[in-house]
């Protein structure tokens, strides 16, 4: 008979193997693109680096929570214990950016001409790009650096005490990285929420003139740039629904003094959710991939 940590286990390993298949495939799309076209396309740049970003989330947060479940004996050493730890901030936070940019990207794509917006240059934001990974690799590596590691790093009959850090409700510490962390997650949120305010204003104004000009009879076409525009409002919704709850649980358990396994589980399932769903939401923006499966 399965047992509570051999279901949570399967359900892990779905949204891992299917996050990271769709992730994968989008990264191998966007790139061949990228690598064939005659002029960059910003977006694709910013979607290879999301799709990069959440498949690494899946692997260095799921399989270490998977193994952990199933009680798969540690092989790892201290350092390789640190590394994936740091692995698993550092591409939570490039998600987050990535994402962040690519609602501000595609706010500025449909921007009118006379926008302040519009007049920055493709440059800029591939320069955003690699600045985002340089900020994230020295911000991260500064912040573990200064948080505790678990004093017992390999436990035989628990796995390797990896996957999400192990809280100390009682450290000062723990409590500071969580602020930190929630401060700098905050910070991008508020301009994906003004990006995402800025483009649903863009659409309700278009949508009336629109209206205005077309008669009822008159059927309308949705643009390529509207169906994008919503498929990356939907990524947003769905990047804060998923991500709003799970910080929530644990500063809930740092602030009682105690740790609930439901609420654990329950931020973990949350924080992998997005990066499952969110290939199969790029998808629909992505003119390459029904083409490229066509060939």
């Amino acid at each position: 008979m399965l047992t509570l940590d051999d279901i949570l286990g399967i359900v892990y390993l779905q949204l891992t193997g299917i996050g990271f298949l769709g992730n994968l495939t989008l990264l191998i799309l966007n790139s061949f693109t990228f690598l064939t076209a005659h002029t960059v396309r910003p977006k694709n740049v910013i979607i290879i680096q999301l799709a990069f970003s959440n498949a690494m989330v899946l692997l260095f947060r799921g399989i270490p929570t998977i193994t952990r479940l199933w009680k798969v004996k540690c092989v790892l050493d201290r350092t390789g214990i640190k590394i994936i730890t740091y692995m698993q901030i550092l591409t939570r936070g490039l998600s987050l950016n990535s994402t962040c940019l690519l609602s501000v990207f595609q706010a500025i794509t449909i921007s009118p001409n006379n926008s302040l917006w519009a007049q920055l240059k493709i440059k800029t934001i591939i320069r955003c790009t690699v600045l985002c990974w340089i900020f994230h690799l020295i911000f991260h590596m500064l912040l573990f650096l200064r948080h505790d590691s678990p004093k017992n790093s390999t436990v035989s009959k628990d796995g390797c005490s990896t996957g999400y850090r192990a809280l100390d409700v009682y450290n000062n510490n723990h409590i500071k990285f969580e602020i930190i962390t929630f401060v700098h997650d905050a910070f991008f949120a508020g301009l994906m929420t003004t990006s995402s305010v800025h483009m649903v204003l863009i659409l309700y104004r278009h949508r009336r003139n629109v209206n205005h000009i077309h008669s009822k009879s008159t059927s309308t076409k949705i643009s390529p740039e509207t169906t994008a525009t919503q498929a990356i409002l939907l990524l947003v919704a769905s990047f804060v629904l998923f991500n709003t709850f799970s910080p929530i649980c644990i500063i809930c358990m740092l602030y009682f003094k105690s740790i609930n396994m439901w609420m654990i589980h329950t931020s973990a399932l949350l924080s992998l959710c997005y990066p499952t769903v969110s290939p199969f939401i790029l998808v629909s923006i992505n003119k390459q991939v029904p083409n490229s499966c066509g060939c």
